[in-house]
């Protein structure tokens, strides 16, 4: 084997994992945003019951108010 023939079976080889390991990069990036997004979603419904529970929370204490003012 000669060198030009060593040299090009090396940069094959050198490309072909430079062409795995962005694959792979790309592959976690896209893990990763899914995981992100799953996240942000489930804040967000978080959020929504969090504004339900508050505004639950504000009837009740006007209630609570409104009967104390009736029996005082």
């Amino acid at each position: 084997m000669s060198i030009k023939d060593a040299a090009l079976r090396f940069a094959t080889v050198v490309e072909n994992e430079h062409i795995q390991i962005r694959a792979d990069q790309m592959e976690v990036a896209e893990a990763l945003t899914n995981r992100i997004n799953g996240v942000a979603n489930d804040l967000k419904a978080l959020d929504s019951k969090v504004t339900s529970l508050q505004e639950g929370q504000a009837q009740m204490l006007s209630i609570l108010i409104d009967i104390q003012r009736r029996i005082s």
